[in-house]
């Protein structure tokens, strides 16, 4: 960043387009030795640059190309925007705007459910993993936007768009069911070998 002189958001759109364009021969050699493995990318929390620069898409179809299978799973905090269902609204407009930029698989997460009140989780939680935003408090918002933001979450919800699944790190369903989710997404079983043994018993 320093040699370059550029800051935070600068550097990283920096390092995403060398790693699909000078870096690529590199990429798929580090990649050659994970060919049966699951390959989990943490991606930087600067969602707004992630969620519009070319790379990252190009970085993806680079990992199908290699024929990998992609599924991008988009984290949600809920401790944060479930107080506030403007920003609840945000979040959601924002993952579907990622849908429609990545061609590949999609799941959305709403993490931290085990730092909510066991009140909300049973009353609230199921309304907001919906979408069903009739059932959030956008107080918040200035009277001239919350006509806007209830508008926008009714066409969200009458067409289903977005959905979330709660993740509960302490609860061991919840990861489970997750990954089931995933691999469904994956069509792992659909791909997987089928072993000699498997028919002994037939």
């Amino acid at each position: 960043m320093e040699t370059k002189m550029l800051g935070p958001n600068g550097g990283l759109v920096f390092c995403m387009e060398y790693l699909v364009t000078e870096g690529k021969r590199w990429l798929v050699q580090q990649l050659g030795d994970y060919a049966e493995d699951f390959i989990i990318v943490d991606m930087p929390g600067q969602v707004e640059v992630l969620s519009s620069h070319p790379a990252v898409p190009a970085f993806v179809n680079l990992l199908q190309r290699e024929g990998y299978f992609c599924t991008v799973l988009y984290l949600q905090d809920a401790l944060s925007t479930t107080a506030d269902g403007g920003k609840f609204i945000s979040g959601c407009l924002f993952s579907l705007s990622s849908m429609v930029y990545f061609d590949c698989p999609f799941i959305n997460i709403l993490t931290k459910c085990d730092l909510l009140s066991e009140e909300f989780k049973n009353e609230a939680l199921e309304h907001f993993c919906m979408c069903d935003f009739e059932h959030m408090d956008i107080s918040r918002l200035p009277p001239r936007w919350r006509r806007m933001t209830s508008q926008i979450g009714s066409i969200v919800q009458d067409y289903n768009l977005v959905t979330f699944r709660p993740m509960d790190v302490t609860n061991e369903t919840y990861l489970e069911n997750l990954c089931n989710t995933i691999d469904d997404t994956l069509q792992v079983a659909d791909e997987a070998e089928v072993e000699e043994h498997e028919f002994e018993n037939l």
